[in-house]
C-alpha cells in the first residue's frame, strides 16, 4: 500500500523541480497562485504525474490524488486485479502513468503507536510510481491511483503490499498504450533503503 509519499523540499534534485515547475506552469494560467504540494503528499492532493498527452508525447500534469468512487478516494489500485476490475480496466490500457517522488511511506504494525518509516532508493535521489489516470465528470482536471504489489521480502515485515516503482529505462514502455503492462510491472524495482520519519 502507498498512502503518502514525499516530494523534497530541500536539496530537491534538478529533474524534480522542472517536473513541478513544468506541472504548476499548466494550473497557473487558471489560477496564478496555484502551488503543488512540497514535502508529504496525501491522498487528495495534487502532484506531478508524467503521462502521454494528445499528441502521445510525454508530458506532465497537474493531477488529484485519488479515483472518486462512492465517497471515498481509491488510492491504490492492485497489479495484479486491476486489468480486470472496471473502475481500473480503461485506464490500464490507454490512461498509464508515472508519479514523479522522493520516497514514501509506511508504517509499521507491529508497533503500538504505529511506526512511520520512509523508503527510498538508495542510489537515487528520485522515485517513479506506476500509476494510472482518468478522467471524472465533475472536474476539469484528471486524477490518479498509484499501483501496488506484494511487498518484497525485505518489506514484509513492514506492510504486505508496496507500491510498483519503474526504473527510467522502462517509462517509456509503460507510457506506450501498445505495450502490454504486465511485463513491465514484473520488472519494478524492489531493493530499498528505509529509516524511521
Amino acid at each position: 500500500m502507498c498512502g503518502r509519499f514525499y516530494i523534497e523540499s530541500d536539496d530537491t534534485p534538478d529533474e524534480l523541480i522542472e517536473l513541478l515547475n513544468r506541472a504548476e506552469t499548466r494550473v497557473q494560467a487558471a489560477d496564478p497562485a496555484f502551488r503543488l504540494p512540497r514535502g508529504e503528499v496525501r491522498p487528495g492532493d495534487w502532484a506531478a504525474v508524467v503521462s502521454l498527452n494528445r499528441a502521445s508525447q510525454k508530458s506532465v500534469f497537474a493531477m488529484k490524488w485519488g479515483f472518486r468512487m462512492d465517497r471515498q478516494l481509491l488510492i491504490n489500485a492492485r497489479s495484479e486485479t486491476a486489468a480486470l476490475k472496471p473502475t481500473f480496466r480503461d485506464s490500464m490500457v490507454n490512461r498509464r502513468c508515472l508519479i514523479p517522488a522522493s520516497a514514501y511511506f509506511e508504517w509499521d504494525h507491529r508497533t503500538k503507536p504505529l511506526t512511520k518509516y520512509r523508503f527510498a532508493l538508495p542510489d537515487s535521489p528520485l522515485l517513479w510510481l506506476a500509476g494510472l489516470y482518468r478522467f471524472e465528470a465533475d472536474s476539469a482536471w484528471p486524477v490518479f491511483t498509484v499501483l501496488t504489489r506484494p511487498a518484497a521480502e525485505a518489506i514484509a515485515p513492514f506492510h504486505d503490499r508496496m507500491p510498483i516503482i519503474l526504473p527510467p529505462s522502462l517509462h517509456t514502455q509503460w507510457l506506450d498504450r501498445s505495450c502490454p503492462p504486465q511485463a513491465i510491472m514484473d520488472a519494478a524495482l524492489t531493493q530499498l533503503t528505509w529509516r524511521r520519519a
